[in-house]
């Protein structure tokens, strides 16, 4: 063969191959669309970070660079298998919704668990069992003895309190404590009857008004902690326990106020990594229909909240000093529940997430009630909240919430004297 034909057959041969080579080698060129697979455009490779919507794209369509530990004569095979292969979404589950106009987040069902007369607190035991205060005095047991997401056990466990607005048991422990005007009872069953045999007031003499003593949880320290609210709409306190978060040592009865300026926190919950105390709170009615919001608090010890004189972020005459809500809520909507979610039942996402019930207001229409989800976010010594809608549904007035041990949400609506249960893929 002469060397013309062996350098004629050489230079076929590049021709042949070189297109390839430089398609895999270039950041520029757009390639060929998979069927069924929507073109992206032609994209310029940078230092940037990729945007997540850039990120969904890039996975959709093969990259025209290969990898640095590719070998180089991988040209025209490796190109011709790079193919994006379709994953299949998780289907989300099927709902039930028992209420009719309820919404909630697809896959999650909002099932109807109990007829409880306008319930104000909730606390689960060791068993499971969730114990319910009612506005008529009366601390009920429910217990969901089937597993099908309903309460079909009520007993009573304990009557005659006025005004009862918290419960909560001490961690290992079936000791029960309750909230009720100017006081906190201590109910312990000893005969495994379900009714109380002991009932001890370790607290009494709490200021009460306009507002008085809401619920109470204990913390990881050990002592119980209790919002307090104030005996007026604005005015100066004369005694420092109202309008106040408060603690007590039950074993030593001791007690002293850690944070103030709280016109009104229903409720009070421990962040789940962290440690921290966070508090709703419910602002003055007499500065008209928008304002001041309602607040989501990241409690400090020694902290100013800002009522009577600031509200909102440093607005009023008395703001120096004063500490600023980590997330709003409409004016006069009346923040009241509050609980981190903690389970494994609901979608990652919500992992840490703190659940809000919105009660509403009697002082006009048209304010949106349910349970609002707050995001947050570390940010310096503090946290930001970012607020959405949960779970609404008409004509309710949702008040005490709790995450229950099977990962459901359970939540108390006042004014339609009902417990409802809240899950996901159910």
């Amino acid at each position: 063969m002469s060397v013309k034909v062996v350098q004629m057959r050489f230079i076929i041969l590049l021709l042949a191959v070189l297109p390839g080579l430089v398609a895999c080698g270039s950041n520029t060129t757009t390639p060929t669309p998979l069927p069924g697979t929507a073109v992206s455009p032609t994209v310029t490779h940078t230092d940037a970070t990729p945007t997540l919507a850039e990120t969904a794209e890039d996975t959709a369509v093969p990259p025209t660079e290969l990898p640095p530990t590719a070998p180089t004569e991988v040209t025209v095979e490796a190109t011709a298998t790079n193919t994006a292969v379709p994953t299949e979404p998780r289907p989300t589950p099927e709902s039930t919704i028992e209420l009719p106009g309820a919404t909630v987040p697809p896959g999650f069902s909002l099932l109807k668990f109990a007829d409880i007369y306008r319930p104000t607190g909730l606390a689960f035991d060791n068993a499971g069992r969730l114990y319910v205060t009612s506005f008529d005095g009366t601390v009920h047991i429910l217990q969901d003895v089937d597993g099908d997401g309903r309460s079909d056990r009520d007993t009573t466990f304990a009557t005659g309190f006025s005004t009862v607005l918290g419960i909560t048991l001490r961690p290992g422990t079936d000791d029960v404590y309750v909230s009720s005007t100017g006081q906190i009872t201590l109910l312990r069953d000893d005969n495994g009857d379900d009714q109380a045999d002991v009932r001890e007031v370790i607290v009494s003499g709490i200021p009460n008004g306009l507002h008085q003593n809401d619920n109470l949880k204990f913390g990881p320290d050990g002592w119980l902690y209790m919002g307090v609210g104030s005996t007026c709409d604005a005015c100066d306190e004369a005694d420092s326990r109202s309008a106040s978060i408060m603690r007590f040592n039950v074993d030593t009865g001791e007690s002293e106020v850690i944070a103030h300026g709280l016109r009104n926190p229903y409720d009070i919950a421990f962040h789940p990594t962290t440690g921290d105390l966070f508090a709703t709170d419910n602002g003055r009615d007499d500065l008209g229909l928008d304002t001041p919001f309602e607040e989501l608090n990241h409690i400090v010890v020694g902290g100013d909240y800002g009522w009577p004189g600031c509200w909102n972020e440093g607005e009023g005459s008395d703001y120096v000093g004063t500490e600023t809500a980590v997330a709003f809520f409409a004016p006069h909507s009346s923040a009241n529940g509050l609980d981190f979610y903690t389970g494994s039942q609901f979608p990652a996402e919500y992992q840490n997430n703190a659940f809000v019930s919105i009660f509403g207001t009697f002082l006009t229409d048209g304010v949106a009630t349910g349970v609002a989800r707050v995001q947050l976010t570390p940010e310096g010594d503090s946290y930001q909240g970012t607020v959405s809608w949960f779970a609404q549904w008409p004509d309710g007035r949702p008040l005490p919430l709790i995450v229950g041990p099977d990962g459901a949400l359970y939540v108390g609506d006042y004014i339609n004297s009902v417990v409802y249960r809240i899950g996901y893929g159910e």
